[in-house]
């Protein structure tokens, strides 16, 4: 008689951690038989090793392949910056004001987007750090200090607010140039007149 065992099995992309996102995107752009992608999905979705998997019923993988079919669709609209997000029974924030972000901030931002994809986490524990004081209307975090472990801990991180947030910057960086463009073109036609 086989054993009876529960499987953690997600059911939207609210429960989709970075890690999980990142080794699907890898998983993807394998070539693979469809019975060893489908092994490698059980593997980075439902945490199951190729033991594990291989002890399941039939009906019970097709019921899993069912749940998570919809990570083979778009996710989710997330052009909308996601600012605070509960994740390990803490609140996490955005950094509040990107006027001010620190050098440190940046430098490492700036360094881990070179490989978005691969960095994912360690930008996220850059952005969104524990919330340490909290009013109707703001919210400060936690100071930035570049931690190694703590960067690991993130691949547990939400997908949604990730890519919420790299969906803002991409955004911005398009809007931004624009903008800073119309601004100086206009100072420079004040300074024409006033010359």
């Amino acid at each position: 008689m086989r054993e009876k065992r529960k499987v953690g099995v997600p059911s939207d992309w609210s429960g989709i951690s970075i890690k999980m996102y990142q080794d699907f995107e890898k998983i993807k752009k394998k070539k693979l038989e469809e019975s060893e992608y489908n092994l490698e999905v059980l593997g980075a979705i439902c945490g199951l090793d190729r033991d594990m998997a291989s002890q399941l019923e039939v009906k019970s993988l097709k019921k899993i392949f069912k749940t998570i079919e919809f990570m083979t669709k778009e996710m989710p609209n997330t052009k909308e910056l996601i600012k605070k997000v509960e994740w390990n029974d803490k609140k996490y924030g955005i950094i509040p004001n990107f006027s001010e972000i620190s050098m440190g901030e940046y430098i490492d931002i700036e360094e881990h987007c070179k490989d978005a994809q691969k960095n994912l986490h360690k930008i996220m524990s850059i952005l969104y750090r524990p919330i340490v004081k909290e009013t109707r209307t703001r919210y400060s975090i936690e100071p930035y200090a570049p931690n190694e472990e703590l960067e690991q801990e993130y691949l547990d991180f939400p997908i949604i607010p990730s890519v919420s947030a790299l969906n803002f910057f991409f955004h911005l960086g398009k809007i931004l140039p624009n903008a800073l463009g119309k601004f100086l073109r206009k100072e420079l036609m004040k300074q024409g007149k006033q010359a």
